[in-house]
């Protein structure tokens, strides 16, 4: 019997995500949190089956709105969104890349600042100067999260076995080169 590594793996990746995510604090000169949550969400969203990509999506909500003091279920509700906008653009040209993961996560994490100041209604207006900083400093803070969150998650992956790689290295299979 083969055992589904896809949940303890997922569960594994959260884990470390929201450990990074807790330990980097904001301060005045970088003013937005790094989202290795979000990133792990979407790399779940991208290669897991549905039922743990969902599992892998409420539990990254729910962590991200407990370690940001956030209401219930607002990073919940945009990671689902993003679950479908990310199902969407698989059909047509996204895949789990390290280049496309990165870019994917810089663009979600401007977008998630933004919908953290709508749901968490802070009343500032978008074009104050604080808000559009905040803004600025969100993609490429989106883009180290996407970059280490893909590549953490590409390796454990790959290491518990979910994914095997399609051709063999200097003659031997993967699975025979782990023991």
């Amino acid at each position: 019997m083969r055992l589904d590594m896809n949940l303890p793996v997922a569960l594994l990746t959260l884990f470390a995500a929201a450990l990074l995510q807790d330990l980097i604090p904001v301060t005045p000169s970088f003013p937005v949190k790094v989202v290795f949550l979000t990133s792990v969400a979407l790399h779940a969203a991208l290669t897991k089956p549905v039922w743990v990509a969902l599992t892998t999506l409420a539990w990254a909500g729910g962590l991200t709105d407990a370690l940001g003091g956030l209401p219930l279920f607002c990073t919940f509700t945009f990671l689902l969104m993003m679950y479908g906008v990310v199902r969407m653009l698989q059909r047509v040209f996204l895949t789990a890349t390290l280049v496309q993961g990165t870019l994917l996560v810089a663009c979600a994490a401007v977008a998630q600042a933004l919908w953290t100041q709508l749901w968490a209604g802070t009343g500032a207006p978008f074009l104050e100067w604080q808000t559009l900083v905040a803004l600025g400093y969100a993609a490429p803070a989106g883009a180290v999260a996407g970059l280490a969150g893909f590549a953490v998650c590409g390796v454990a992956d790959r290491v518990s076995g979910n994914v095997k790689p399609v051709k063999e290295s200097n003659g031997l299979l993967w699975a025979e080169t782990d023991r």
